[in-house]
């Protein structure tokens, strides 16, 4: 790549992540819903752990503070870099928008990477890498819903279908590796589905082309122990604490009402309406290949099937009522297949700006039609996104006073402030993904753990106060007599616990509402909980380190010799 073409990558990297956000940036106010409460709780608890250089996953300082074990279930590692940002920047909406920005980059670089390897056209894979990155799904995703494990796997399909080709090319098998490790890392929905999707695909090509796809087993099996071996990390403790605990939140349901119909993903498109859709840019591009389908090249008009028939089974259309009560529910949302629509509908928009251009013998019509499709993808998008900020500012209430919490009914809206911004984690989180992952007993007793009661054995309750620490928990307990204490803080089977009672250890039990419980003598005690990581679970991040190193320097190594 020449320095010209990287500081022209570089600029429309930053305009592609500012675009989203600017706008809202300006309001010096974040418009929080649910699921962002959901995911600053899971950022905040990190940022909080590391900087006690105790990081264990358990949570202590967010989801209610009573030893929520999410961490261990929604993967973590691709938050790095939210992490990151909010260690080094106080302001707490600054620190916000910057990382959403931050992933904006992120998502671009890959893209471009990605489509610049694909499509091997400087003007195609900048204009592909713009509308990939701006899709409507994309952008709400990050402003509308703030679902940070969808809009960061988003970022990873382009490179999980490099690795793929990359397989069928018999170039390498590490692409396609890396990139389905980081989706698992990012969004295990995310991931099913990628798996999913790429069977299909081989599954078809194998109909199709026999002893193609027999030659490539080889690279498929590397690429598969390789990924196995890299997601022991999460996998482990992910299978041992839902095999031991009870797991049943969240609900495998199948929310198939809530996709637009196939007409409605474009219908809304029309409108520019910011929501989970395609955008408008697709609109262009699909009356613009039906026009000049003629001249289409058969790879050109694959592309694009695929991606109107991925579309229509992201739609409500498809009939999802009739695995609804199957495995499949735990899709919940049918939509989550639209962004790998909106990526093939972007390979086969890009496709046909070739095929014209050959048609016309000018490459000048290719780079104008490049243009113009990235002009009316950033357009677009800002003119949604004004639409969106001006519709929420009549129905989002701005906090104004920084004490008490955020009463989250399953959709209240909030606009919060710099000052405000700490009640989406602090106090009391009582909304959808607020009890994801506890187990069933826990639940039935949800109303006196979320109190911070600490009961007797009668059940009754005992004087106590609650104190945070970094990566630990204690409570102040005015004990009446010897007895068995029950307190507020979620036990799990196969997490190692460590109580101590005024600075000695004590053994733990099981309560009968799902928590942890001590022997106490009579009078004021201070009884401390922390938990140490597994060592199976140390193990396997062990495992997992180590074989990432091997399988990333091993061929440079064997180069070297």
């Amino acid at each position: 790549m020449s320095k010209k073409n990287g500081v022209v990558i570089a600029i429309v990297a930053l305009l592609v992540a500012l675009v989203p956000i600017i706008e809202l940036w300006h309001t010096k106010t974040v418009y929080s819903g649910a699921d962002l409460q959901f995911h600053i709780n899971r950022i905040h608890e990190l940022v909080t752990q590391v900087r006690s250089g105790n990081v264990n996953f358990i949570s202590y300082a967010s989801f209610n503070s009573v030893g929520s074990g999410v961490q261990y279930f929604y993967p973590s590692l691709t938050l790095a870099p939210a992490i990151l940002v909010f260690l080094l920047i106080k302001n707490s909406v600054t620190a916000y928008y910057i990382t959403l920005g931050v992933y904006g980059i992120i998502s671009f670089v890959i893209a471009q990477y990605s489509f610049d390897k694909l499509l091997k056209d400087k003007w195609l894979s900048i204009c592909s890498s713009v509308i990939f990155s701006l899709s409507a799904y994309r952008v709400f995703s990050i402003i509308g819903v703030s679902a940070f494990g969808e809009f960061i796997a988003i970022a990873w399909i382009p490179l999980i279908f490099l690795g793929y080709y990359r397989i069928v090319k018999k170039e390498e098998w590490r692409t396609l590796f890396i990139a389905v490790t980081l989706m698992g890392y990012t969004h295990l929905l995310s991931l099913v589905l990628t798996v999913i999707i790429l069977s299909m695909v081989t599954l078809v090509r194998l109909v199709l082309n026999y002893q193609k796809v027999i030659s490539e087993l080889g690279s498929y099996v590397k690429a598969i122990i390789s990924f196995s071996l890299s997601f022991l990390a999460f996998l482990v403790p992910f299978l041992m604490l839902t095999k031991h605990n009870n797991i049943v939140s969240p609900d495998a349901v199948l929310h198939y009402q809530w996709a637009k119909s196939f007409a409605g993903y474009y219908v809304s498109s029309i409108h520019l309406v910011s929501t989970r859709t395609l955008g408008f840019v697709f609109l262009i591009t699909l009356a613009g290949i039906f026009v000049m389908w003629k001249i289409l090249s058969k790879q050109t008009r694959m592309y694009f099937w695929i991606g109107l028939g991925l579309t229509f089974i992201a739609s409500s259309d498809f009939p999802w009522f009739m695995w609804e009560n199957t495995a499949v529910a735990t899709l919940q949302f049918p939509y989550r297949i639209l962004p790998f629509a909106i990526f093939f509908l972007t390979i086969a928009s890009v496709l046909a700006i070739k095929d014209i251009a050959n048609n016309n013998g000018s490459q000048y019509t290719k780079k104008v039609l490049a243009v113009v499709l990235i002009l009316i993808t950033i357009g677009t998008t800002l003119i949604s996104i004004h639409a969106y900020k001006k519709d929420i500012n009549h129905t989002y209430r701005i906090e104004t006073t920084s004490k008490g919490y955020l009463n989250y009914t399953p959709f209240a809206t909030y606009r919060v402030t710099a000052s405000t911004f700490d009640k989406q984690y602090n106090n009391y989180f009582n909304t959808y993904g607020a009890f994801d992952y506890w187990t069933a007993l826990a639940l039935k007793n949800k109303p006196t753990i979320l109190a911070h009661k600490v009961l007797n054995d009668d059940g009754k309750q005992i004087f106590s106060k609650t104190i945070q620490g970094k990566s630990n928990i204690s409570y102040v307990v005015n004990n009446p007599k010897q007895q068995r204490v029950d307190l507020p803080f979620l036990k799990y089977n196969g997490i190692n616990y460590v109580v101590s009672v005024d600075g000695k250890q004590t053994n733990l039990h099981s309560s009968k509402r799902g928590t942890l419980s001590i022997e106490v003598n009579r009078g004021q005690h201070r009884i401390m909980i922390q938990t140490r990581m597994n060592k199976l679970f140390v193990m396997s991040v062990a495992i997992s380190l180590f074989s990432i190193i091997i399988i990333m320097i091993f061929p440079y190594w064997t180069k070297r010799q």
